[in-house]
């Protein structure tokens, strides 16, 4: 039986314990995953890596997660990647529709969550 292509995943964060953490977790499920620390770091990384997955916090210094994620979203790349607003701040749908996000993550939500998303991207 052949191997199913690991699904590329970027998870963008500032906190770097919580980034590394996910980043692990994602790994033991089987995802190709680079962490990075910052909104610039991911633009940078993004259009070599081409990430199927973007999990980005939203509070970050410097460039911040809806700008970030904004400035993805206008690569080529990026029409069939899904983009998660990974974080503790509240924010409305709209707010993140607008910013380009597909869903939300709360930091206190279950890992179970990006199992889900996972079996939805490897459909």
């Amino acid at each position: 039986m052949a191997e199913r292509p690991s699904i590329r995943c970027m998870v963008v964060d500032d906190d770097r314990d919580g980034a590394e953490v996910l980043g692990e977790f994602l790994k033991v499920l089987g995802v190709d995953v680079r962490v990075v620390y910052s909104g610039q770091q991911a633009i940078d990384l993004a259009a070599e890596f081409q990430p199927q997955l973007v999990v980005l916090d939203l509070e970050m210094p410097g460039i911040d997660g809806f700008e970030t994620c904004r400035r993805l979203r206008q690569q080529p790349w990026s029409r069939d990647a899904v983009f998660v607003a990974y974080t503790g701040m509240p924010a409305t749908r709209a707010m993140l529709a607008a910013a380009g996000f597909d869903q939300l993550v709360a930091k206190g939500d279950s890992p179970v969550v990006f199992e889900t998303f996972l079996k939805d991207l490897a459909r």
